[in-house]
């Protein structure tokens, strides 16, 4: 159980620091995340996996779970799409690591973060 909490941490801590990157050189450079509307996809990213972080931190609050969810399913979302989107019309998602959008590390990543939450929720002990 430990292993599953330290996990999220881990990953839901990566993701949260390339969202943060990505979305301080989009305010800096502009043009570096897809827009969804006024506001720059990355940002999202940024705040979901702030949101799934936190969730994890505090994950035997009873708000816990809201607040995974919350974060988790606009990352989800926004990954998800943006894989299609990214295998359908490419150029999407900004590059990453090998030149492989990031938006398919971020599917990945988001996905074991809901596995992990998922098994330590099942794991833990019921009040």
């Amino acid at each position: 159980m430990k292993l599953m909490r330290g996990l999220l941490l881990l990953i839901s801590g990566f993701g949260l620091m390339a969202g943060a990157k990505l979305s301080l050189e989009h305010i800096q450079h502009g043009e570096v995340c897809p827009m969804l509307g006024p506001v720059p996809a990355c940002i999202i990213v940024f705040l979901g996996y702030l949101a799934v972080f936190l969730a994890a931190v505090f994950i035997q609050k009873p708000w816990a779970k809201k607040l995974f969810y919350t974060g988790w399913t606009p990352v989800f979302l926004l990954a998800f799409i943006g894989v299609g989107l990214e295998l359908i019309k490419g150029q999407t998602c900004p590059p990453g690591p090998a030149g492989i959008p990031q938006c398919f590390f971020s599917l990945a990543m988001i996905t074991a973060c809901w596995l992990m939450f998922r098994f330590y929720q099942a794991s833990a002990p019921r009040k």
